[in-house]
């Protein structure tokens, strides 16, 4: 597994800007740079929008989305854990690499290879 590699984003076509009625602007989705930043950068930015949008929201609606959004965190905390301990083993270990791409699949951090 080597480093992640960026995906071109779809928004600005890898441009950088898009069009608005002040002209263009950088695009958001990917700050202007044409490449979408990792899986994990992707998933921190919604959580937080998420946060954003429902930081008024009271009772129990909005503690359910408090603790649904730590939840990822967590869960993203653990795999990250999980990965890097599976990426100390021995790639001769067939469950260390079935942990490790289980562990990937969700957190995107190396870039899925096929095999052959």
């Amino acid at each position: 597994m080597g480093q992640s590699s960026s995906e071109t984003c779809g928004t600005c076509h890898g441009e950088g800007v898009t069009g608005s009625e002040q002209g263009p602007l950088p695009c958001l989705d990917c700050a202007g740079t044409g490449q979408l930043p990792s899986g994990l950068v992707r998933t921190e930015w919604r959580l937080r929008e998420l946060e954003r949008i429902h930081a008024a929201t009271s009772g129990e609606a909005g503690q359910d989305i408090r603790w649904l959004i730590n939840e990822v965190r967590r869960a993203h905390h653990a795999l990250l854990q999980i990965l890097a301990v599976s990426a100390d083993g021995a790639d001769s270990q067939p469950m260390l690499t079935r942990i490790k791409f289980l562990a990937n699949d969700v957190l995107s951090v190396y870039p899925a290879q096929r095999e052959g």
